[in-house]
């Protein structure tokens, strides 16, 4: 390493040497340049202070003070930092590069830019390379094609597949132009997925990353309140101290992790090496007016992976060595409809070409909760893909919809169309439960339990309710005094206004009507009634229990980037000299 200034003072007894007016240092393909720097000639160690910037083969650098080892090539970063790439932008407070292996961590105030996404966290361990990382504590991803942002405390991530799984508190927002939803779970996960369509040569059109529009963040996201987020902007010196203490030697690389940022001990315990959801399949359809409710068979189970994460997952971000081996791929198994596959059926060899398109597939497992404001979630398990944007819960699914209705039944399936619900499935054991009167006081419930249901709606509305297989109904009438109790092979509602106009029984029909006086206590409940209202989840905000951060996408993307002027001024210098 070559080190350029115009005076230097240089202490033989302890071999440390400084500079106070401007210096520059070339290091094969590097330059580093800073106002004031010290240098160990014991360790090979360099201390920069003051508009430091650095030019790698792979980054530009900005940073008010940072430490570079001759020796082992790594940086470490004391104060505001910025790091500049071909495919993006990174920034930190406190960290350390090595350069030589291109894997970076950040402890303070962690910040990555990509052209899709934007990451915030409180540490960032990252692999350049291999474009993957792992984060802890306060993760927030915000993927403006997806129109997805993603919350936990720890979270891996590949940026090649945009990929990520987050644990320990996770929660993620889809937003729209309608509306946004808010999905919790014990463990969530997001996966991109390639895929080939045929198209045909005469008017082909390759569906690239290129044709989405880039949305951008929302406005706004069901009245959760933004933080203000602000960063320091490069400048000089930006309160570096005037000397920094001599750093503790990093020769493996290494800096110890901030404490505070770190949850000491995270495990993949909480995450089961394997979970096989159920098959629920649909009954046969009823052969009458009402033949529309289904219209063929279907089966659906969804095999989660086994754990991608055999590897422990180290007690602190900063092990006694991080390699390749310790961030594994996030691969997982999972149900691919037979509308995603490609088919090549009607089409000429000749004339056919393929164009990659990509979808998305979300997971949640283990106490999923989802909120829209026009119908909440909750279940073991949920299961969506963007291909045909349909959402499916497993295990014990509770919805409610409206101030009143709520359904249960063994699994559920939610189509959305342009952004809203179209229609619902619920399948086996299927039974909804409405209170007559006020739900805080009443003792009757209305009740309508059947193998399966299908509820349509129109302008986010309830059109029309219908159910099939072994129906079971109880309805109160307050005016009356009286319970009508009937069973049918099939039944029918239709909605106008959001009020019940036509009721339907189709098949088998028997019934009663009696008066209150005459039934007994036991005969007001069907067999599995349920009444669940404090599991019902109450706004956005309860499902993601922390503040959204505003993008900072463009700040960041204008900030100005190092243009080296010491080098400038001391290639000057040098110049004149020799002239």
């Amino acid at each position: 390493a070559t080190l350029r200034t115009t005076e230097v003072d240089f202490d033989t007894g302890t071999e440390i040497g400084y500079f106070e007016n401007e210096g520059t240092i070339v290091d094969s393909f590097r330059i580093l340049e800073s106002k004031r720097g010290y240098y160990y000639s014991k360790t090979k160690e360099f201390e920069f202070i003051g508009q430091v910037q650095s030019d790698t083969k792979d980054y530009v650098l900005l940073s008010d003070s940072m430490t570079y080892n001759t020796n082992t090539k790594v940086f470490t970063f004391h104060s505001n930092t910025h790091i500049w790439s071909e495919n993006g932008y990174l920034s930190c407070h406190k960290g350390w590069y090595d350069s030589d292996k291109n894997i970076m961590s950040f402890y303070s105030k962690s910040y990555i830019l990509s052209d899709r996404q934007e990451i915030f966290a409180d540490s960032i361990y990252y692999e350049s390379n291999r474009k993957k990382g792992r984060m802890y504590s306060n993760v927030q991803i915000i993927d403006t094609v997806q129109k997805t942002i993603a919350l936990a405390d720890f979270a891996d991530f590949d940026m090649n597949a945009e990929n990520f799984l987050i644990r320990k508190n996770p929660s993620i927002v889809m937003y729209d132009g309608n509306d946004s939803v808010f999905i919790r779970a014990d463990t969530l996960y997001s996966v991109t997925q390639t895929v080939k369509i045929p198209v045909s040569k005469s008017d082909s059109t390759h569906l690239t990353s290129d044709t989405v529009p880039d949305s951008g963040a929302p406005e706004r996201l069901s009245k959760i309140p933004l933080r203000n987020s602000g960063f320091a902007a490069p400048g000089p010196d930006s309160g570096a101290p005037a000397r920094l203490s001599k750093p503790p030697l990093r020769n493996t690389g290494f800096a110890a992790p901030d404490p505070d940022s770190i949850n000491p001990r995270l495990t993949p315990d909480t995450v089961p090496d394997k979970i096989i959801l159920p098959d629920s399949t649909f009954a046969t359809p009823v052969q009458d007016s009402i033949a529309l409710l289904i219209s063929d068979t279907l089966t659906d189970k969804i095999i989660l992976p086994d754990s991608a994460f055999a590897a422990s997952v180290p007690d602190s971000i900063t092990p006694a060595r991080l390699t390749p081996d310790t961030l594994p791929d996030i691969a997982f198994a999972r149900p691919v409809p037979d509308s995603i596959a490609a088919d090549t059926t009607g089409y000429a060899p000749d004339t056919t070409e393929y164009a990659d398109s990509t979808y998305k597939e979300i997971f949640a497992v283990r106490n999923a909760r989802l909120y829209r404001s026009d119908f909440q979630l909750k279940g073991d398990s949920m299961y969506f893909n963007t291909v045909d944007s349909v959402w499916r819960v497993y295990y014990d699914p509770i919805l409610w919809n409206g101030k009143k209705m709520q359904i249960i039944s063994d699994s559920m399936k939610f189509f959305i169309v342009n952004g809203d619900l179209d229609h619902a499935d619920f399948n086996g054991n299927a039974m909804v439960v409405v209170p007559e009167g006020n739900p805080d006081s009443t003792a009757y419930f209305n009740q309508i339990k059947s193998r399966n249901m299908k509820a349509l709606l129109k302008n986010r509305s309830l059109n029309r309710f219908e159910a099939t297989g072994n129906v079971q109904t109880i309805a109160f009438s307050l005016n009356n005094y009286t319970m009508n109790k009937a069973e049918s092979a099939s039944f029918r509602i239709d909605f106008e206004s959001g009020r019940a106009r036509r009721i339907a029984y189709y098949e088998q029909v028997t019934g009663k009507n009696d008066s209150f006086v005459h039934i007994r206590e036991d005969e007001i409940r069907l067999p599995g009634y349920r009444w669940e209202p404090d599991l019902r989840p109450k706004s956005g905000d309860e499902i993601i229990s922390r503040l959204l951060r505003p993008s900072e996408r463009t700040a960041r993307e204008s900030l100005p980037r190092p243009s080296f002027p010491i080098t400038k001024r001391i290639d000057e210098i040098e110049s004149g000299i020799k002239n």
